[in-house]
């Protein structure tokens, strides 16, 4: 299960501290370099799939299983957490 946790624009899934990220940018669709590195699987442009970028700059995707509006809500909605957590920050609240 994948859930954004507060205006701290964490990403996080599973229940290992690994897997707590903080979003700088999301996109609906793959991403150059995973389109590559994937050119022969043939699953780049499967529907729903987004990816993220964290704050260290590491890329992650996701494939949104109903479809892609409800990828498009996810990178709305990652993209309006990420923008307040950068003021919040820079705010020093």
């Amino acid at each position: 299960m994948l859930k954004m946790v507060g205006a701290a624009g964490i990403l996080q899934w599973g229940k290992s501290s690994k897997r707590n990220v903080i979003c700088r940018r999301a996109e609906v669709e793959a991403s150059d370099s995973f389109r590559w590195n994937r050119r022969r699987k043939f699953d780049t442009d499967e529907p729903g799939l987004f990816h993220a970028v964290t704050k260290k700059q590491k890329e992650l995707h996701f494939v949104c299983e109903v479809g892609i509006e409800m990828a498009d809500l996810w990178v709305r909605g990652i993209k309006l957490l990420s923008y307040f957590s950068v003021i919040l920050e820079k705010t020093g609240v």
